[in-house]
């Protein structure tokens, strides 16, 4: 080897090194944050149907939130669920429907929902109640405490 080559091995060692860090760094990357989405549920292509059933089973309280795109009236309330529903979430689930996504067609016929935005609430027995239109901060954590049995 000649002095003028070892620079260049150097150079051709970091950037091996370099690339093989990269590549261990987005393997990490990933699976932290698959482990994220499968425990809040990010990526579940299950029917909400499906997983309302499930929870159902388990005797979880569970929020359903019925929207749809063009809905301003489901914008409020969508702002009113993001701070509120935090303080929940270790006792409540939420679960989300798009009333226009065709998957979810059974449910919003089963549950009755014709308006937009609406709240189907199931308590830990199975029982349900429906909350059609906008709701207050305060009617919210209202209807949480009473779900998730007065601890949020």
């Amino acid at each position: 080897m000649t002095d003028e080559s070892l620079p260049s091995t150097r150079m051709s060692k970091k950037r091996s090194l370099f690339i093989t860090l990269g590549v261990v760094l987005f393997v990490i990357l990933v699976a932290g944050v698959k482990a994220l989405a499968e425990e809040y549920h990010w990526l579940s292509v299950a029917p909400v149907t499906t997983r309302l059933e499930a929870l159902r089973e388990q005797g979880q309280p569970v929020v359903v939130f019925f929207h749809s795109p063009a809905c301003s009236s489901c914008k409020q309330v969508q702002q009113t669920l993001a701070a509120v529903y935090p303080a929940y979430r270790e006792t409540v689930f939420l679960l989300d429907v798009d009333t226009t996504d065709t998957r979810e067609r059974e449910l919003v016929e089963r549950t009755g929902v014709q308006i937009t935005p609406t709240l189907l609430l199931v308590n830990a027995s199975g029982a349900e109640k429906l909350l059609v239109g906008e709701i207050s901060s305060a009617d919210l954590r209202a209807e949480l405490d009473a779900l998730a049995g007065g601890v949020p």
